[in-house]
């Protein structure tokens, strides 16, 4: 098995050292650890190529041990689809043209570019959202259920992005976007409020989607992605 590389000094909870350990003996490459305070995310993990020396995991920060859950999620993210080529969920034209026009009959002020500009960026967002939270939410049972020391700071972390994504609830929000866009986005905003409050044992933290209704179809969601009937 390979050498971990790209640590640093920074000390590791022990299922931190495990995931890179595991990701490093499937794919026969190290993990470089970098922290990246630009992110516009968490963290990121850019799986190694062919030609690639090491897979490249940045973080955003390294607060108390969130950066340990964090490296966890990743490397299980990275692990999911095991040694070979991962499926790809691509960006495909036609759908992106759907949104950028239900952008531009949008009935505030902008110009043809700036609606363009819109439309990709939320279909952009979308896509992330679909790669990110179906999966994620395998990965955060399987962390829950298998990693006891980062019990703590991944209930901070879950508790923290369901807070932060609430304020898209607001009507002056919902008025910004095409319908359709905003319902499939909070539909999935929902599922992981509802998924990470029973995950920690605080159900009130989906209070704000279960309120507006979107209790049902965020639960069949949740569904969908653990494979449950």
């Amino acid at each position: 098995m390979p050498e971990p590389s790209g640590r640093g000094s920074r000390e590791f909870l022990p299922s931190a050292h495990q995931a890179l350990a595991d990701l490093e003996q499937v794919t026969g490459k190290p993990v470089m650890v970098v922290e990246a305070p630009e992110l516009n995310v968490l963290a990121t993990i850019r799986r190694a190529g062919p030609e690639d020396a090491s897979h490249l995991l940045r973080i955003q920060g390294s607060r108390d041990r969130q950066a340990d859950y964090l490296i966890v999620y990743e490397c299980r993210m990275a692990l999911r689809d095991g040694p070979g080529p991962r499926f790809v969920l691509k960006d495909k034209r036609d759908r992106r043209e759907r949104v950028i026009s239900a952008c531009e009959k949008l009935p505030r002020q902008m110009t043809l570019a700036e609606a363009r500009k819109l439309g990709s960026f939320l279909y952009d967002g979308l896509l992330l959202q679909l790669r990110s939270i179906g999966p994620g939410l395998v990965v955060d049972h399987w962390i829950r259920e298998h990693c006891t020391d980062l019990q703590e700071p991944q209930a901070q972390v879950i508790e923290s992005q369901i807070t932060s994504n609430v304020g898209v609830l607001q009507p002056s929000t919902r008025a910004n976007f095409p319908a359709a866009i905003y319902e499939a986005s909070i539909a999935m905003n929902a599922a992981y409020a509802v998924f990470g409050g029973d995950l920690l044992g605080k159900p009130y933290l989906a209070v704000p989607y279960l309120s507006v209704g979107h209790g049902p179809l965020a639960r069949r969601l949740i569904a969908l992605a653990l494979g449950e009937p």
